[in-house]
């Protein structure tokens, strides 16, 4: 009798030890499966981030290019750049008004603005840079002469256009004497803070 309960005790015990070992190799291989899918589900978020990025990136860096006398047009607003002229003096030819003059040139760039949007849209000469060869940038002129020697007809300084409308005006920038404008390109958004932009080459 004795020897059937030690041998009962010990197939008890047995499968105690055999259902703990299973039940840990279950939970064992249920952790590993929801760490994989938690690791796949990362992997795809990342994945679409990284996409995401991608194409924000190829939103922001997209450019539209165009020559002088070509019409390059972004977000329904087109621009066009009729002529380029430099000069080291801007004079109205009014003897009562002193000639804007520089150690460098004027680039003086005569440009064509159509609002082909639905909406009035506002223009200002600050939408404007001039890049040369090198890649330095130039902003529009702001010096007080150039603006008193310059026709306020053909200034963009907060110009609204009505849809339809174009408005043609001239874009003064200071450079250096050495300054090559074939060499160079105008580049413009459409607002403050506008993602899209032109560049044309001005050859």
């Amino acid at each position: 009798m004795k020897s059937f309960f030690k041998w009962a005790g010990i197939i008890v015990v047995g499968l105690i030890v055999v259902s703990v070992i299973f039940g840990d190799d279950e939970k064992s291989e249920s952790g590993e499966v929801t760490e994989n899918k938690a690791t796949e589900a990362a992997e795809g978020d990342n994945q679409e981030s990284d996409d995401v990025a991608e194409k924000t990136d190829e939103t922001e860096d997209e450019v539209t290019t165009a020559g002088v006398g070509d019409t390059a047009t972004i977000a329904d607003v087109a621009f066009t750049v009729n002529n380029v002229e430099t000069t080291t003096e801007i004079s109205t030819g009014n003897e009562f008004i002193e000639p804007a003059t520089t150690s460098g040139q004027f680039v003086m760039i005569d440009v064509t603005i159509k609002n082909d949007k639905k909406e009035s849209i506002t223009i200002d000469s600050s939408f404007f840079k001039l890049i040369g060869a090198e890649g330095t940038e130039y902003d529009p002129s702001t010096d007080g002469n150039v603006m008193m020697n310059t026709n306020p007809e053909s200034d963009f300084f907060l110009t609204q256009i009505n849809p339809g409308l174009e408005k043609t005006g001239t874009v003064v920038f200071e450079v250096g004497a050495d300054f090559n404008v074939a060499d160079s390109i105008l580049q413009a958004q459409t607002g403050f803070w506008g993602t899209e932009r032109i560049e044309i080459n001005l050859k």
